[in-house]
Parts: C-alpha cells; sequence; structure tokens
C-alpha cells in the first residue's frame, strides 16, 4: 500500500492529522498502540523530557529524535518521489560531487564531497522539502556557491550541508539550506556569512 497524505487536505476536511495517522494505521493492519511507542522509544526515535513511567505511557512533551527524523525522512522520500529514479539521483549526485573540492577539510575530519551515497540521500530529502529542481538548475546553483569563494574555501559548507543541515537554535531545530536560497536568487540568504555554524547536524 502507497499512501501520499497532504496535511493541509487534513485541515480543509476538519480530520487532525493524527486522527487521519490513526486511521491509516486501522486501514494497513498495523494499529497505533502503547506498544507503538514502546518501539519508538526503544529504538531512540523519539524524545521526552520527563522521567518515562509505565502509567502514563504518552508524555506530552514527546518530539521525533534526530534518529527517528532521518529514518522517516528516508521512508517518505522514497516512498513519494517516483519520478525519479535513484540512478537520476547518482548521477546527479557525482556531478555535484565534481564541483567541490577533492580531499578533507583542513582542521575537519570530514571530506568536501562525501560519500555519493550520502549526497543521494540528501538530494532525495531535499527534493522531499523543497520541491523539485531541474539538474541543470541545481548543478548552476552549485557551481555559483563554489565560485563565490574564489578559491578560499575556509567557510564554505561541505557538499551535504550545502544540500541542507540542520541547526538547534534555542531548542529547536531548524532545517536550513544554501542550495535552496540559491535557487531561489534570495540574495539576502545568500550572503556569504563567515561565521557560517558548521557545527554537524
Amino acid at each position: 500500500m502507497k499512501i501520499t497524505i497532504d496535511t493541509d487536505i487534513c485541515k480543509k476536511k476538519g480530520k487532525d492529522v493524527d486522527l487521519v495517522l490513526y486511521l491509516i494505521s486501522l486501514l494497513s493492519g498495523s494499529k497505533i498502540t502503547v506498544n507503538t511507542f514502546e518501539k519508538a522509544r526503544q529504538q531512540g526515535l523519539i524524545k521526552f523530557e520527563q522521567m518515562y513511567d509505565r502509567r502514563f505511557p504518552f508524555p506530552e512533551t514527546v518530539s521525533i529524535s534526530d534518529t527517528g527524523a532521518y529514518i522517516i525522512e528516508g521512508v517518505l522520500a522514497d516512498s513519494t518521489i517516483r519520478n525519479i529514479t535513484n540512478e537520476h539521483y547518482l548521477e546527479l549526485a557525482n556531478k555535484l560531487r565534481e564541483i567541490f573540492p577533492a580531499g578533507k577539510k583542513p582542521g575537519y575530519a570530514y571530506t568536501w564531497r562525501d560519500s555519493t551515497d550520502c549526497i543521494v540521500d540528501r538530494l532525495k530529502k531535499f527534493t522531499l522539502r523543497y520541491g523539485e529542481y531541474s539538474d541543470e538548475e541545481i548543478i548552476d546553483a552549485t557551481k555559483r556557491y563554489v565560485n563565490s569563494f574564489n578559491g578560499d574555501y575556509q567557510y564554505m559548507q561541505l557538499l551535504k550541508y550545502f544540500i541542507w543541515k540542520n541547526k538547534v537554535t534555542g531548542g529547536e531545530t531548524e532545517r536550513q539550506s544554501q542550495l535552496a536560497a540559491y535557487l531561489e536568487d534570495d540574495e539576502e540568504v545568500m550572503k556569504i556569512n563567515h561565521d557560517w555554524d558548521v557545527t554537524l547536524c
């Protein structure tokens, strides 16, 4: 069973998303129960502040963990993006990797380009969140970003973080994408911030 949900349509029909997801779990024969919460807790897919107590199995402060977000975004991307083949993403990923310098970023243990599989994963999740762009647009935006540093790459992001990265501010996780900014030609966002936070997401 393949299921696509538009949260705006849920609102238009006067149904909360949690209710829709519960009904889908029943329809698909995989009912959401307390055991669902337990599985998520045990696998580290959720996080919450207060001490866990089995008498109150659903703490109100539950939020998704980084691991949980990574997994569900991967499932959604692979399930939703059907008109673009994996081979297509592989080809695009390799073209983007060629634009970035080879080797490791000075002072860091990470390579500029990362692995092809990592970039493919990032591109799929980028498409899921920001929509589809042509290869030419993405390649052009990437070239403009790299060229903007004029060969001095000290403050340039790694390729995977250029595509998107998570930045935690005040306890809240925010998705940021220089690629999206360059694709949208947002001059304010595109200004290079030499104090850019390169903390791992």
